[in-house]
Order: C-alpha cells, then structure tokens, then sequence
C-alpha cells in the first residue's frame, strides 16, 4: 500500500507477486491493442518491454473477414471486410511502429511467419532482447493456453489447413482481391518484408477505395483521441471493426 500510488504500481505489485508465488521472473500482458498505449503504457511501468508481432496483412485481413464483416463506420449500410481491415491493419501497424521508434532500446518486430517457420532462430533473437531463456523444447512441452488450444479463425476446418496459418491468401484470395488490398497496403507490407505479387501497373486503386484509404484511418485515430482525452471515449470501440474479444486475438501480429 505505501508504494501504490500509480495504476501503474498497482499492475506491477500485483503481477510481480503473483509471478514469485508462481516461481517465474516475468509476467507478460498479451493484447493487440497495446500497440495503440504504448506512451501512457510505458510511463506508467517504465520497465516494460514491447514485442510488437507483426504478421502478413493479407492473411489477416482473411482471417477477420472470415469472422465475419464488418461496418467500418457506424452510418455505412452495407457490411464490408477485406479491404477495411487491410486498412485496420496498416494503420495498427504503423501506429505500433511510430510509438516503437520512441523507444527503440525497448522495442522489437517480430514477423509472425519467422516464429511460425523458424521459431528456435525466432525464440532465440527475443530471448537476447528480453535477457530471458525461451527454450523451444521446454514450451512446447509446457504449454498452457493458446499454446495448447487454437483460437484460429479456420479452427473448424480439416488439421492440415488449420495448422498451417502461412500465406493463406494465395490459395483463397482472387488476383483482383490481392491486387486491391497491393494497392491499398502495399508500402506497408514491403515495409515489413512482405513481398507483392500484383505487378505496379496492375495496382490501381479506385476512387472509393482511395477515399476509404484516407479517411478510415483518420476516423481510428479520431476514435482512439476520444478514448484518451474524452469522457465519451469510454464508449468509443478502437479495437477495429467493432471486432469481438476473439477476433481481436485474431488480428494481432496486428497485427
């Protein structure tokens, strides 16, 4: 009680005792939208440390739109889903990114294709980061949660397909699907190592879609203002595209 004065003392008696009562030196809080607080996140704790995972946007811009469509904006009458949460994804991206370049010492990228194909190499740059021992082995047969049960958004169909979550989109995106989210979120994905496949000059972006561009992302950042700096941003949903708990798992790496 004497040294809780913050929220951010609070977070962190109760985490670092619950992690000695469990034997273990780190307590994690997982949740795509950190990306957004990274700021108050870190004035608040300034130990914390922040793995931003960051996974190919056309697979999750797929993954969310099998969830379900979604209504970018609240007066739009028709439901819609691959390109806004294309968008969704760029902008939750970037936003990360701008915050990690503020504290470059305690941020990290991590591409959610290397954990998945080369996660000993993966474990291994995060553990250096970390100053933390992430043996493959010793998770994989320990693991608890998600680790253990999928929460995949293709969880119901046959194992092969479910277990293999990489490059989804070349096999069930159409070429004029992938040339449009190219278009659209193509700078970011090349950013991230991602390679295009459309051709530039088959990269067009239409006259809805480039005002979609430009004004989806604008109306995030407006909702995110209102959370932060308004009594009504309590009631203001920034989690994308009024996306359930589980679907908002979903979309990290984010991303």
């Amino acid at each position: 009680m004497a040294e809780c004065r913050t929220g951010g003392d609070f977070i962190r008696i109760v985490m670092n005792e619950v992690a000695r009562q469990q034997s273990v030196h780190r307590w994690v809080v997982y949740d795509p939208d950190n990306v957004l607080h990274v700021p108050r996140i870190k004035a608040d704790l300034p130990d914390a440390l922040f793995v931003h995972i960051i996974r190919d946007g056309r697979d999750v811009a797929l993954s969310l739109m099998k969830m379900g469509e979604f209504r970018p904006f609240p007066w739009s009458r028709k439901a819609r889903g691959l390109l806004e949460t294309a968008i969704y994804w760029d902008w939750m991206v970037q936003t990360g990114r701008r915050h990690g370049r503020q504290i470059p010492a305690d941020y990290i990228e991590i591409r959610y294709e290397d954990l998945v194909g080369d996660p000993r190499r993966t474990l291994a740059t995060l553990g250096q980061f970390l100053d933390h021992d992430l043996d493959y082995e010793r998770i994989q047969n320990t693991k608890l949660g998600r680790l253990r049960e999928s929460n995949s958004s293709f969880r119901d169909e046959a194992t092969q397909t479910r277990e293999n979550p990489v490059n989804r989109w070349k096999e069930r995106l159409s070429k004029q699907e992938i040339a449009d989210l190219e278009a659209l979120v193509g700078p970011s994905l090349e950013e991230s190592g991602y390679g295009l496949t459309t051709l530039t000059e088959k990269r067009h972006v239409s006259l809805r879609n480039r005002w979609l561009a430009t004004a989806y992302p604008r109306f995030l950042a407006a909702k995110l203002w209102l959370k932060l700096h308004t009594p009504v941003g309590r009631f203001a949903n920034v989690s994308s595209l009024e996306l359930s708990e589980q679907a908002s798992d979903s979309a990290s790496g984010t991303d």
